[in-house]
């Protein structure tokens, strides 16, 4: 298992997953829980009666810093994500 952080970028701002991040087991899961996250935000956001932004995306990063993959949060609500 590689460990994964990710870190949500709102236009210019950069919130980085600071925590220990998550040990999964492929590029399949990690696009997996970077959607369950995207989506969480989006729910988030809408028990709180703001609308998400548009602009916001997940930055996924290997232990090594470099970026896997990157999901608009507004695509989360399929299965169809790019990286």
């Amino acid at each position: 298992m590689a460990r994964y952080f990710f870190h949500l970028r709102d236009g210019d701002t950069l919130i980085r997953d600071d925590g220990e991040g998550e040990d999964l087991h492929s590029l399949d899961a990690v696009r997996l829980y970077a959607v369950e996250s995207a989506r969480e935000l989006l729910s988030q956001a809408a028990l709180s009666g703001k609308a998400g932004s548009l602009h916001q995306q997940i930055e996924v990063c290997d232990a090594f810093g470099r970026t896997v993959l990157t999901m608009p949060v507004g695509i989360a609500t399929g299965t169809d994500s790019q990286s």
